[in-house]
């Protein structure tokens, strides 16, 4: 049984670095963007300006519908700047 656990820990973890090289669009080896980076990039993808990522402008940008669902904190359907940011800091790439 405690075998199983250990497996199940390092899933979650393999499967947390994958999400966030969806967030970042970077490879977990590689060093995660700076804060400011990260907004100036959300504001690319932010296609209508309105300060939130739709699961459209998401996947525009060629992020998976995976990620976003993890990122969209309140579940409202869009991903903001202080979710993708939340999400950097839990899941261990700065922010």
């Amino acid at each position: 049984m405690r075998h199983l656990y250990v497996l199940i820990a390092l899933m979650a973890t393999l499967v947390t670095a994958l999400m966030m090289a969806l967030v970042t669009g970077t490879a977990s080896a590689q060093t995660a963007p700076s804060p400011d980076q990260a907004k100036a990039k959300f504001a690319e993808m932010d296609l209508n300006h309105d300060d939130a990522l739709s699961l459209d402008e998401w996947k525009a940008a060629g992020r998976r519908e995976r990620g976003f669902k993890m990122i969209d904190a309140d579940g409202d359907g869009k991903v903001t700047i202080a979710e993708l940011l939340a999400a950097r800091a839990k899941y261990g790439r700065g922010g």
